[in-house]
């Protein structure tokens, strides 16, 4: 629970170091950086979280570590309201049966739920339009239903963030 509360401290206020930034740079495509800042400064940070927590694991993948910062920039498609993240990240709790018929509901939540289960492909899609490796555009797609080593390690620790 308190991961949560910390998560939601970092949604209102995110920060991102020159130290942080320049690792990033140091990471990441020239075409690729923009898609990272084009996120929103929470979406940012918490790709950062998720890249830092494979880098303090040791992992040193290159691929791994691209699509960590990249894994939800399919969210700029449809961006959420605060409320409506917090409501996803709950939802995420409660039987699949609840979010199925929320999501395809008449109530405003709706479009939110469909974003969230959509971004992953339209990350993949905004990733390969850039160009960029096959593995990274895979491993953008599946860090929500991972079906690879190196996915399930997305997986895990998009989670843990």
């Amino acid at each position: 629970m308190f991961y949560r509360i910390h998560q939601f401290w970092q949604a209102i206020h995110p920060i991102i170091t020159e130290d942080e930034l320049a690792w990033v740079i140091s990471l990441l495509p020239a075409p690729s950086l923009a898609l990272f800042q084009g996120q929103p400064l929470p979406e940012q940070r918490h790709a950062l979280d998720v890249a830092q927590d494979l880098w303090n694991s040791g992992i040193r993948d290159s691929h791994l570590l691209i699509a960590a910062l990249l894994h939800d920039c399919g969210k700029t498609r449809y961006p959420l309201k605060l409320w409506e993240r917090v409501a996803i990240v709950l939802l995420q709790k409660a039987p699949r049966k609840i979010w199925h018929t929320l999501s395809h509901s008449s109530l405003p939540l709706a479009a939110s739920l469909q974003a969230a289960e959509a971004h992953p492909l339209w990350g993949a899609e905004m990733a390969s339009h850039l160009g960029l490796d096959p593995r990274i555009v895979e491993l953008i797609r599946e860090h929500h239903t991972p079906h690879s080593q190196e996915g399930y390690l997305l997986y895990q620790a998009d989670n843990r963030h």
